[in-house]
């Protein structure tokens, strides 16, 4: 476990009230006003909560000497996600428009560097919370032995393992919800398709691995980013026309 902050009990309650509640809020906004007001709040969120609770957000943490591993292996996912996006085009191909130039310019960056923010802040509240009681626990065994370390290491892979949860009950959510509604730049019920959610699920995960590993939130952009971008030059997709 790597210590890059300390969550408290608040942390806990933010990351399940925001996992629990945000898709859905997205979802019934999106219905009711188009898709930019849910945007802007779940990015004012990631970078918002970045800086509350975490204190920064990781883009200006010092670069490591080379290259992480991991983030290696996630755009080596990544340029398999995309063949299988390729494939699982949708039948409808919109000639690229200053739409889709927006769309690339302005979006595909903005939520490459916004989403992971809030990902890992779910993860991590739970995941660095032991940590405290693991101080505290070993302050009580060297005092009065009341705990075991056993039950310790037990309690730590319970937080993780809520935290994965919550990690994937919104990165889930938050895409079925919100994002599938109008982000139409696959045809996700065919073979292709599937094999994309899938290779989207795995990077996801390395996202968690690519930043304990580096501590540098700018390896966890440009796979996303490269996500968020190629797609739009053989399908001309607009996010514009969502927006309101």
């Amino acid at each position: 476990m790597v210590q890059t902050w300390k969550p408290n009990k608040w942390d806990l309650g933010i990351s399940l009230l925001i996992a629990a509640a945000f898709p859905v809020l997205a979802s019934f906004l999106y219905s009711t006003t188009g898709a930019f007001i849910p945007m802007v709040i779940y990015y004012g969120l990631a970078w918002g909560i970045s800086k509350w609770r975490r204190g920064k957000t990781g883009y200006f943490n010092p670069m490591p000497k080379k290259i992480p591993q991991f983030f290696i292996i996630n755009v080596f996912v990544i340029v398999l996600t995309l063949i299988a996006a390729f494939f699982a085009r949708p039948a409808e191909i919109f000639p690229f428009s200053s739409g889709a130039l927006i769309t690339g310019l302005i979006w595909a960056p903005i939520n490459a560097a916004s989403e992971q923010l809030l990902w890992i802040y779910i993860f991590e509240s739970w995941d660095l919370f032991p940590l405290k009681l693991q101080t505290d626990s070993v302050a009580e065994l060297n005092n009065n032995n009341k705990m075991s370390y056993k039950k310790l290491k037990n309690n730590i892979l319970l937080f993780r393992i809520i935290g994965i949860i919550l990690f994937s009950l919104f990165v889930g959510t938050i895409h079925s919800m919100y994002w599938s509604k109008f982000l139409t730049t696959v045809n996700d019920s065919s073979v292709w398709g599937i094999i994309f959610i899938l290779l989207t699920t795995v990077s996801g995960y390395l996202h968690i691995a690519v930043w304990r590993e580096s501590k540098q939130m700018i390896f966890t952009f440009i796979p996303h980013f490269m996500l968020n971008l190629f797609p739009l030059f053989w399908t001309g997709y607009s996010m514009v026309p969502y927006l309101f």
